[in-house]
């Protein structure tokens, strides 16, 4: 009986922290605040990057959401990527209710749902979404961990503010650390203070115990602005690379005077090459000023890198920046826009493209590749490629992930996980340029070159093409390329 009646006090005052301070709930007998966040059930099928035309199979998981206002619910994406079916279940009820995706944003790893029968809504009242608290501010994560059928609340403190790999996309966002563990079936759960949400659990830190981030509300209000028109942009880049300028010497250099602080650029995207030049100084952001560190401080004092001022635009807004160059000060206008690497981002809800001829599979290199070893290392040429800026818009890293053993390629049948270079001497562009390159050769051979010491693989070209729908046949593959390259 004890040991139940303390339980009981625990609940009761994570349930008084939730709703304290704010007159939007109304009495607990009438309606349960709780009820607003919400266990959410998915089946998913997912894709094998190895073998890009089969399916790993079905697969299921769990997370956790919160209603927001216009009965929709906000939670992780990665809740949601790859989801063939939804369901929803609140804490007071048994019974689950289908939810369809309304819009996922994987930059920032948040999804919104929403539930086809508005009845599910009718004991629910939304949360609020307030500001971000400062470090040191007492929260509750609320959330299904591991799966489990009851809600649980945890309490923690906001250990620190600052940007974060957000392993959803590999993009670097502001997050806040918790020292609350953020556990399976926590993501996408509320981060509650003062009766409204100030984050959503989406991550921990194995390096350390009880290490959780949140998802601050500065991203949260990006995203649900940037999905108002029913488009979701994500977050621009910079479109730049830079350096501190800590030493005196190399700001000396640069002619900085007296009391300018910012940072170098050193190396420029393709975009921005006619507004920007090598080492101009950036000294400030719409009038933030830049210290040497690279660093600018908020309101309440907290340093933060510069690169959020940039996070907090819309694709397609501009940013006014504060340049030194030559010693002397501009202003340049310069517009938020999204850059792609030569590796694709993850393909979260796409289907990986191939193409396939004399055994030799074909794709895209992509995180979602890279991703396939799981906790083996990808090959280091491979890793390499991850963040090199694209040298045209339609250049991909095409990579040959295996080879399909036949009479015909034998000699080559150990090759795996290469990249294409060349094609006949041609360089190749992308995966339907490779296409092209092969069948529309008049050339009786077609000479491979693979890897950075092009290592050459050559085949006569019409036995090779004509012996291919065979070996499709032997391997059970249904067709020689995705249905987007047809």
């Amino acid at each position: 009986m004890r040991k139940y009646l303390c339980l009981l006090a625990v609940v009761l005052t994570a349930c008084a922290v939730l709703a304290q301070d704010t007159n939007n709930f109304p009495p607990m007998s009438e309606i349960d605040p709780l009820n607003a966040v919400v266990r959410i059930d998915t089946q998913a099928y997912l894709p094998d990057y190895f073998i890009p035309w089969h399916d790993k199979g079905q697969d299921s998981s769990s997370g956790s959401g919160v209603v927001i206002r216009g009965n929709q619910i906000l939670t992780n994406a990665h809740n949601l990527v790859y989801a063939t079916y939804i369901t929803v279940t609140k804490q007071s009820s048994d019974e689950a209710f289908e939810a369809v995706v309304k819009a996922i944003d994987n930059d920032c790893d948040l999804g919104l749902l929403e539930v086809k029968d508005q009845s599910f809504f009718d004991d629910i009242l939304p949360f609020d979404i307030g500001e971000t608290p400062p470090p040191q501010t007492q929260v509750s994560v609320a959330g299904f961990p591991i799966g489990g059928d009851g809600l649980s609340i945890t309490q923690g403190i906001i250990s620190r503010i600052e940007t974060q790999l957000y392993l959803q996309s590999l993009n670097y966002l502001l997050a806040a650390q918790l020292d609350a563990a953020i556990n399976p079936g926590n993501s996408g759960g509320p981060v509650v203070s003062r009766g409204r949400v100030v984050g959503i659990a989406f991550q921990n830190n194995d390096s350390g115990e009880a290490l959780g981030y949140m998802i601050p509300t500065e991203i949260i209000r990006h995203f649900l602005k940037d999905i108002e028109d029913g488009m979701v942009n994500g977050f621009g880049r910079l479109g730049f690379k830079y350096a501190t300028l800590e030493n005196e010497d190399e700001r000396e250099f640069l002619k900085m005077k007296a009391g300018q602080t910012g940072v170098r650029i050193v190396q420029i995207n393709k975009a921005n090459q006619g507004l920007l030049e090598l080492d101009d100084v950036l000294l400030a952001i719409d009038g933030v000023k830049i210290a040497n560190s690279a660093r600018i401080r908020s309101e309440n004092g907290d340093a933060r890198s510069f690169v959020t001022l940039v996070h907090q635009k819309q694709v397609g807004e501009t940013v006014r920046l504060d340049i030194l160059r030559g010693g002397e000060e501009i202003k340049v206008e310069l517009p938020v826009r999204k850059f792609y690497f030569q590796c694709h981002d993850y393909l979260y809800d796409k289907l990986p493209d191939y193409y396939i001829v004399g055994g030799f599979v074909f794709t895209t290199l992509s995180y979602s590749l890279l991703d396939e070893w799981g906790k083996r290392t990808p090959p280091d040429e491979l890793q390499r490629k991850m963040f090199l800026d694209k040298e045209f818009d339609d250049q991909e890293i095409v990579v040959m992930t295996t080879v399909l053993a036949d009479k015909l390629n034998v000699g080559y049948q150990g090759f795996r996980s290469e990249i294409l270079t060349k094609v006949n001497g041609q360089p190749v562009r992308n995966l339907r340029h490779l296409i092209s390159l092969v069948e529309e050769s008049q050339e009786e051979f077609i000479t491979f070159y693979f890897g950075e010491q092009e290592t050459p693989v050559t085949l006569k070209r019409k036995k090779m093409l004509d012996q291919t729908p065979a070996i499709l046949e032997r391997y059970r593959v249904p067709a020689d390329r995705s249905a987007s390259l047809r």
